[in-house]
């Protein structure tokens, strides 16, 4: 029987859940002029950040009024989105000649004639195509994935705070996923290459939220034809994290629908997947202060309990380590934009490892 589940990163799964969150951005470009132009969605790798995305675009693409560009962050972003939108046909038939789009594309200082016009800056052609597109009564989403600070970003963040700031009003909007801390490089206000680019410290940003406990119980009652409790079971197993949701879902479903006799233990194909696909990848961008103090954080069983800030420094410095509270403050917040601990905002700066197995994960593997 064909699995429902998928261990594949950003791929729209067959069971999905949405969030409020989602209903919320979806909300907002209901309306005919959005209040809000751009957001921003971050989150630890296999949060769920591209498969939300790809999920808001396909539910906008299905209304009349949008046209969808899905770009891929490269070098040549700007020139993806102008082919996108020269592909649509009202913008086509006023090339002068549509065979001549590509390579006027690629060397735009040749000049291209685009509605009578001869146009010699993408920046401009872009926003001439999007007028047209508005005189058809449609607007413009741009979604880009996985963002890092790059001369293909720079380039685009240009383009589309001149899009936005133009006296055309433009119907421009846009959805962008990437990591906290790369987010957090785009948006240097200091970066003399990000100069004007006022847009991007604008942005909402949101974080995506942990799947909800209750709704994935009922998608694995339902799926597996289980009981409540087991269903509660395995949907707190996975801590809401998307990926680990899809995981144990797949492994599950191997196992107990289609009788897999490969499959020896779920539990251990589960968090198998989750350091092949995932935790390795996460492991392998920390510092080595960083492993130090996830180490001592799993020492003191932060993956089960939360535990005071105070304790894992006092922890630390019992270890021979030298290290201030200030110092711990810095890489606690690096922990934190990359998804590894969470924090409260209480008096005593509890922490904890949110991500399911990754306490074991680094026990088996990178303790002795």
């Amino acid at each position: 029987m064909q699995n429902p589940f998928t261990h594949a990163f950003g791929a729209q799964p067959n069971k999905y859940i949405s969030s409020i969150l989602e209903e919320s951005i979806l909300d907002n470009f209901s309306y005919d002029k959005p209040s809000e132009r751009c957001f921003m969605l971050t989150g630890v790798r296999g949060s769920g950040k591209t498969v939300m995305m790809s999920s808001i675009s396909r539910k906008l693409a299905e209304r009349k009024d949008w046209i969808i560009c899905s770009l891929a962050l490269t070098d040549n972003v700007v020139n993806q989105l102008a082919s996108q939108l020269a592909d649509y046909p009202a913008c086509s038939k006023l090339f002068l000649k549509s065979a001549n789009i590509e390579l006027s594309l690629a060397g735009i200082n040749a000049g291209v004639e685009y509605n009578k016009d001869k146009v010699f800056d993408i920046f401009t052609l872009i926003g001439k195509m999007i007028e047209t597109i508005a005189s058809d009564g449609k607007k413009v989403m741009i979604t880009l994935d996985d963002i890092y600070i790059s001369e293909g970003m720079i380039s685009f963040a240009k383009c589309f705070q001149q899009l936005i700031t133009d006296v055309r009003n433009l119907p421009v909007y846009l959805i962008m996923t990437g990591l906290f801390q790369n987010y957090r490089e785009i948006t240097d206000v200091n970066d003399p290459r990000l100069k004007g680019c006022t847009f991007l410290t604008r942005t909402l940003e949101r974080e995506v939220p942990p799947l909800d406990d209750a709704q994935m119980a009922v998608s694995y009652f339902n799926t597996f034809d289980i009981d409540e409790k087991e269903g509660i079971r395995l949907a707190k197993m996975t801590r809401g994290y998307a990926f680990a949701y899809q995981v144990l879902g797949y492994w599950y479903f191997e196992k107990n629908v289609n009788k897999n006799d490969l499959v020896k233990d779920v539990e251990v194909e589960y968090r198998s997947e989750l350091i092949k696909y995932s935790y390795n990848k996460l492991w392998s961008e920390l510092s080595e202060k960083d492993k130090l103090i996830v180490i001592a954080l799993v020492e003191l069983n932060a993956d089960e309990k939360p535990v005071k800030r105070a304790d894992a420094i006092e922890y630390l410095k019992s270890s021979g380590n030298e290290i201030t509270s200030s110092i711990f403050n810095k890489y606690r917040e690096r922990l934190l934009g990359k998804g590894i601990i969470s924090t409260s905002t209480n008096r005593e700066g509890m922490i904890w490892l949110p991500l399911p197995q990754f306490g074991n994960f680094i026990r088996l593997y990178h303790m002795d």
